[in-house]
């Protein structure tokens, strides 16, 4: 079991990294918000006022996107506590 436990882990770090590349991956097919209204100001008003907003490719963040990261994050830190046993042991 103690050869298995660092293949194991590092096979879960392996998998967290993907799921979470793969779960940011597919929420960012998510609908977009759009208002049809208008925000011009009345025509007798005593100044005139533009904004101009472009914000096309916004990323609208959602829990999915917050999901991602944190599981390839976890990934990472399970990979890298792998590498660090590994690299102690060659060194001692």
């Amino acid at each position: 079991m103690r050869r298995a436990a660092p293949w194991l882990v590092t096979g879960l770090g392996l998998l967290l990294v993907v799921a979470g590349a793969v779960v940011f991956a597919v929420a960012g097919g998510g609908g977009q918000v759009v208002y049809e209204g208008s925000y011009e100001p009345l025509s007798s008003s005593a100044y005139s006022s533009t904004t101009d907003l472009a914000s096309d490719d916004a990323v609208v963040w959602t829990r999915a996107h917050l999901a991602g990261p944190g599981l390839a994050g976890a990934g990472a830190v399970l990979l890298a506590a792998v590498g660090g046993r590994r690299g102690s042991a060659a060194s001692s």
